[in-house]
């Protein structure tokens, strides 16, 4: 296992503001920074951490990302081709909203440069709490069927599920009478099941 430093600062002295910042170097596995979507650059440089993206962000950045970040003079030409106007095409989807548009426009900068990670889809259990503790939705892969019992996920039960998926179920009869949206709650990141 390949150790990597990382500097941290958390502290220097700065008169502007009156604070004192004080520098820690310490050593991180490189598998727990890889787990956490940071990575070293190459050799003696920098740990940075990739950009996360959605899945139809990554699609877009594929089909661009071999352009160049930009051609000078920037702009001066509608006809240049650059990755750069490219994205800034796409953020006329965000007109209304300048926060979006804005880490829009970061996250697929630092993906060009940085590389980036898919972000995980958000998925829930849906729990009910009884007197002998709380059980949890477990559905039969192959028959369908749904009982409670633990959240552990196996070959053959399912117990996470996608936002869309919890919709679907909403109108099976099964859900007659229960709210699965109020019953949900998001699996941790790191219980995640594919």
């Amino acid at each position: 296992m390949t150790e990597e430093k990382m500097i941290l600062n958390d502290g220097q002295y700065d008169e502007q503001y009156d604070l004192e910042i004080k520098t820690h170097q310490i050593s991180v596995s490189a598998d727990v920074l890889a787990g956490k979507g940071w990575y070293k650059l190459a050799d003696d440089e920098q740990v940075v951490k990739k950009a996360v993206l959605s899945k139809e962000e990554a699609e877009w950045f594929e089909k661009y990302k071999d352009l160049p970040f930009y051609d000078l003079p920037l702009y001066a030409d509608d006809s240049s081709n650059h990755f750069t106007k490219k994205l800034s095409n796409k953020m006329v989807q965000y007109r209304e909203d300048w926060k979006k548009r804005a880490d829009f426009f970061n996250r697929l900068s630092q993906a060009y440069f940085t590389g980036y990670t898919i972000e995980k889809e958000k998925k829930y259990y849906i729990k009910l709490n009884f007197n002998r503790g709380p059980v949890y939705l477990n559905v039969n892969k192959k028959t369908g069927n749904w009982f409670f019992e633990t959240r552990s996920e196996t070959s053959s039960y399912k117990t996470q599920f996608t936002q869309e998926k919890i919709d679907a179920m909403q109108k099976d009869p099964r859900a007659k009478g229960l709210d699965l949206n109020v019953l949900k709650v998001e699996v941790p990141e790191d219980k995640l099941e594919d």
